[in-house]
C-alpha cells in the first residue's frame, strides 16, 4: 500500500507524526517541497525535482496560492506523473493512522477515487462546527483520500478545483460533484472535530494507541487543527462550544495529549517551524498584490530565487511603458474597491493623487514599504504645468447649487470681485443633490486658469472634484474651502488633505476641528455674509400667506440632517412659549423633504393639529425666499451645531432679531449685542446622525431659555428691533464683500510672496519628501 504525505517547513513536525503512524501500514513517500523535513524511519523523501516539479513553477504556486493548496497541487502533480496505477492514499500532515487502510484502498481500487465524508450528521445544536461551517468548508474532507493514478479525470478535476477555488478545502466539493467516486461515511474512518458526536463511544483497541469508535476500528485521527498549546481542543481554531469535546471522551483525550506532546517535541527539534516562502527574495512578505500579479502572469520572475532578485524588483516596480504606475501599485489599487472608486482616473488624471495616497498610507495599511518607495522613485512624474500663471483665483464649486456650500462659493466670488482680484469660475454639477439655479445665474467661466484654485467643496469630495479638473489646473496653488459641523474631524473626511496645499475655513470653530489633523496651513477666512438687497422684498406678507401676527421663522435642508438642525426641538420650545390663541406663529421652511421621507414625516406628525405652526415644503425661488425672511419678525435656530450658519446671517442682514444656540460657527458673527443667544449643554452625537461621528460632542440647546427669549422678543418689540438693527449694521460693516475681500486679498498676496519657485501640489510635495529621504 502506497501512502503519500506532502509537506512544507510549516507542517514538517506534523508530517513526522503522520509518517510515524503510517509506516506500519504501508510504503510511505514524503514529498518535501522546501527541504524542511527530517526523516523518522524508512520513508522515502522526494524533493520537487524528483517528481518532477520545476522549482520556478513551485515558487509561483507559493506566491499565488495558500500553502495548503500548494501542497495539494504538488500531490496531484506527483500522482499525475507516477508510473504505477495502483491506489495511493494521500494523507495531510497532522493526520494519525491508527489502523489498516484496507477499506479505503479497496474502495479506491474499485471506484478509482475514494473520498471521506466530514460528518454523517448535520446537527443544528448551536455547537461548532455549525451547518453553516459545513456549507463553507464542504462535506468532503481533504485530510484523507485514495486515488488510482490512472484516473486522469479525477486528477484533472482535483487540479481544476484547487485552481478555481484557491481554497484548501472547497476543492473537494467540486471533485465529489464532477467525477465518479466512492464516499466513505463511517465516522470511524476519520475521527475529527467534524465527525465526533457526543453519543459516540471511544474505547482502547488491542493494539497500542489504536482506538475503537462504537466498537469499530478507528482508521485515522485528524489532528491537523490541534495545537500543543491548547491540548484540550481537537480544533484549536474553534470559537464556539465544540461538539467534539475531549472531556466527553477521556480515552481519546489521553491519545490526543500524547500525540500533541510528541508534536511539540518535533517542533522544538526542527530548525524552523515557519514557512520558507513567507518572504520573497527581496525580503518583503508575500501579500495580496503579489498574489494578484502572479495569478495573472505565468511567466513572472521567480519570487524566491536570489539570482532573480534584480529582475523581480524591476518587474514589480518599473514604470509602465507609457510612464505610468508600476505593476505593484496598480495591483494595490486593483485589490481595493475603495481605492479604485476614489482614484477612478488611473491611469490618467488621478495618478498623482493615488501616488500621494500610497506615500502617506500604503505602508500603514499593510503593503510593502520597499516596493511602494521604489515604485514611486521610478514613477515618471507627469510634467508640471508651466508656473507662469496670471495672478487670480479659479473658484471651483457648486456655483449653481441651492445649498449652503454653493452659496458660500458664490459669496467668495463676490468677495474677490469687491477686492478687484481677477477670478474665473468652474461650476461643479456632479455630486449635487439639491435643486440648481438657472445656468445664467452663475458667473461665466474664464480661461486660462489663474494662479490659485479654491475648491469650494467639502473635504471628502475634494479629491474627486480636483481630479476632474483639466490638467492645466494641476500646477495651481490649491486651496480647499471646507466646512464641517462638529468638533471631531474624522478620518473619513481626511481624503482631501492630500489634494490641497492649504485649507480655508469660514469660522474658528471649523478651524479648531480640522487644524489638529494636518500640517497644512488652515486659515479662517470668513466669506462675505448675505447682504440685504438695495430693493425691498418682492412679495408682501399677505402675498406670502402670513398672518398679521408675530411670525417666527426657521429654514433648513433635510439633507443637512434634521438631528443637527433640530426642528423638533424648536417646535417643542415654540409650543411651550405660545399656545394657538396667543397670536405668534412659527413657520418652518424646509427643502429636500422628499429625500428624507422618514424625518419629514416625523416633523409633519409633530406639528399636525398645531394651527400656529406651519410647514412650507414647496420650492421657493430666491425672491420668494428673501421675501419670507424679510416678512418674519424673528428668526430662530436651535441647532445642535453649525459650520457657519448662513440663514441666521441672512436674517440679521434684513435687520431681524435672531435667536440661536450659543455654540459653533454662528458665533463668528453673532454676539450678545446683536443676537439672542441660547444656553446649551454638551451632548453626544447619536449613532444615526451620519456623516457626523457617533460620540462626538455637539450642543443640546436649553429649550426653557429659548422659551424665555421668544417671549421676550414678543413682549419687547422695540428692544428686539434695536437688536436687529445692530445685527444689520454688523453684517453690513464687518462681513461685507469688501471686508471679506480685503482679508482674502491679503492672504493671496502672502501666497504669491511665498519662497518657492512655482506652486506645488500636495502630491508633489509628498513625492519630494520621499525622494529626498524625508518621507
Amino acid at each position: 500500500m502506497d501512502i503519500l504525505v506532502v509537506t512544507t517547513s510549516g507542517t514538517a513536525a506534523r508530517a513526522r507524526s503522520t509518517v510515524r503512524s503510517a509506516l506500519p501500514f504501508g510504503t510511505v513517500t514524503v514529498l518535501d517541497l522546501d527541504a524542511g523535513y527530517r526523516p523518522v524511519g524508512t520513508e522515502r523523501v522526494l524533493a520537487p525535482a524528483g517528481i518532477p516539479l520545476a522549482t520556478t513553477r513551485l515558487h509561483r504556486w507559493a506566491v499565488r496560492y495558500p500553502l495548503a493548496v500548494v501542497r495539494s497541487l504538488a500531490a496531484q502533480h506527483h500522482l499525475a506523473h507516477r508510473d504505477s496505477d495502483g491506489p495511493v492514499v494521500v494523507v495531510e500532515p497532522g493526520v494519525l493512522l491508527l489502523s489498516a487502510l484496507d477499506g479505503l484502498v479497496a474502495a479506491a481500487a474499485e471506484a478509482g477515487l475514494a473520498l471521506v465524508s466530514r460528518t454523517g450528521v448535520v446537527a443544528d445544536d448551536r455547537r461548532d462546527p455549525t451547518p453553516a461551517d459545513l456549507l463553507r468548508s464542504g462535506a468532503v474532507s481533504p485530510a484523507l483520500l485514495a486515488v488510482r493514478a490512472d484516473r486522469a479525470d479525477a486528477l484533472t478535476a482535483w487540479a481544476t478545483g484547487l485552481r478555481a477555488t484557491e481554497d484548501a478545502t472547497g476543492w473537494t466539493t467540486l471533485l465529489a460533484g464532477t467525477v465518479p467516486h466512492a464516499l466513505l461515511r463511517d465516522p470511524a474512518v476519520l475521527v475529527s472535530a467534524w465527525s465526533l458526536a457526543p453519543g459516540h463511544a471511544l474505547t482502547p483497541a488491542d493494539e497500542p494507541g489504536a482506538l475503537l469508535l462504537d466498537g469499530r476500528p478507528v482508521v485515522a485521527l485528524d489532528l491537523t487543527r490541534a495545537d500543543p498549546a491548547v491540548p484540550w481542543l481537537l480544533d484549536a481554531g474553534a470559537t464556539g462550544d465544540p461538539r467534539a469535546r475531549l472531556s466527553d471522551h477521556p480515552v481519546l483525550a489521553a491519545r490526543v495529549a500524547a500525540a500533541l506532546e510528541t508534536l511539540a517535541e518535533d517542533e522544538a527539534g526542527l530548525p524552523t517551524s515557519g514557512e520558507t516562502w513567507a518572504r520573497t527574495s527581496l525580503g518583503g512578505l508575500v501579500d495580496a498584490p503579489l498574489r494578484t500579479l502572479y495569478a495573472a502572469t505565468p511567466d513572472a520572475p521567480d519570487p524566491f530565487d536570489p539570482a532573480e532578485r534584480t529582475a523581480l524588483l524591476d518587474w514589480l516596480t518599473e514604470p509602465a511603458p507609457d510612464g505610468g504606475l508600476s505593476r505593484y501599485l496598480r495591483a494595490v489599487r486593483a485589490g481595493r474597491p475603495d481605492l479604485a472608486g476614489v482614484f477612478a482616473g488611473v491611469p490618467g488624471r488621478d495618478e498623482e493623487a493615488y501616488v500621494s495616497w500610497a506615500v502617506e498610507h500604503a505602508v500603514a495599511e499593510g503593503f510593502d514599504g520597499d516596493l511602494v518607495a521604489e515604485s514611486v522613485r521610478r514613477w515618471t512624474v507627469p510634467p508640471a504645468p508651466p508656473a507662469a500663471y496670471e495672478p487670480g483665483v479659479n473658484v471651483v464649486g457648486f456655483l449653481r447649487g441651492e445649498l449652503g456650500i454653493g452659496e458660500s462659493a458664490r459669496l467668495l466670488v463676490q468677495a474677490l470681485d469687491a477686492a478687484g482680484v481677477p477670478r474665473s469660475t468652474v461650476p461643479v454639477d456632479t455630486h449635487l443633490s439639491s435643486r440648481q439655479r438657472p445656468a445664467d445665474d452663475a458667473p461665466a467661466v474664464r480661461r486660462p486658469p489663474l494662479a490659485t484654485t479654491v475648491l469650494c467643496v467639502n473635504s471628502d469630495l475634494t479629491p474627486t472634484v480636483a481630479s476632474a479638473l483639466p490638467v492645466a489646473y494641476d500646477g495651481t496653488y490649491r486651496i480647499g474651502m471646507w466646512y464641517w459641523e462638529v468638533e471631531d474631524f474624522p478620518a473619513s473626511q481626511h481624503g482631501g488633505l492630500a489634494t490641497v496645499d492649504e485649507v480655508w475655513v469660514a469660522t474658528d470653530f471649523v478651524r479648531a476641528a480640522i487644524a489638529p489633523h494636518t500640517a497644512l496651513p488652515v486659515r479662517t477666512l470668513t466669506p462675505p455674509l448675505p447682504q440685504r438687497p438695495a430693493s425691498g422684498p418682492a412679495r408682501t406678507r399677505a402675498e406670502l400667506g402670513l398672518p398679521d401676527a408675530p411670525v417666527f421663522l426657521f429654514a433648513f435642508d433635510f439633507l443637512s440632517t434634521a438631528e443637527r438642525k433640530n426642528p423638533l426641538g424648536l417646535v417643542d420650545a415654540f409650543c411651550a412659549a405660545f399656545g394657538p390663541e396667543d397670536g405668534p406663529v412659527l413657520v418652518v421652511k424646509s427643502i429636500n423633504a422628499d429625500r428624507r421621507p422618514s424625518e419629514a414625516e416625523r416633523l409633519r406628525l409633530r406639528v399636525a393639529g398645531l394651527p400656529h405652526v406651519r410647514l412650507v415644503e414647496e420650492y421657493l425661488d430666491a425672491d420668494a425666499r428673501d421675501a419670507l425672511v424679510a416678512a418674519c419678525d424673528c428668526y430662530v435656530s436651535l441647532h445642535r451645531s453649525e459650520g457657519l450658519g448662513l440663514t441666521m446671517a441672512e436674517a440679521m442682514a434684513w435687520g431681524k432679531p435672531v435667536i440661536a444656540t450659543r455654540y459653533s460657527g454662528n458665533l463668528q458673527f453673532m454676539t450678545d449685542a446683536n443676537s439672542y443667544l441660547v444656553d446649551w449643554t454638551p451632548a453626544p452625537v447619536p449613532a444615526d446622525a451620519a456623516p457626523y461621528p457617533a460620540g462626538s460632542t455637539w450642543a443640546d440647546p436649553d429649550l426653557a431659555h429659548a422659551v424665555r427669549l421668544m417671549r421676550e422678543v414678543v413682549a419687547d418689540p422695540a428692544g428686539a428691533a434695536a437688536r436687529g438693527a445692530r445685527a444689520a449694521r454688523d453684517i453690513a460693516e464687518l462681513h461685507s464683500p469688501a471686508a471679506a475681500g480685503a482679508a482674502i486679498a491679503a492672504r493671496l498676496a502672502e501666497i504669491a510672496d511665498r519662497p518657492v519657485a512655482a506652486p506645488a501640489s500636495a502630491p508633489r510635495r509628498l513625492l519630494g519628501r520621499l525622494r529626498s529621504g524625508r518621507g
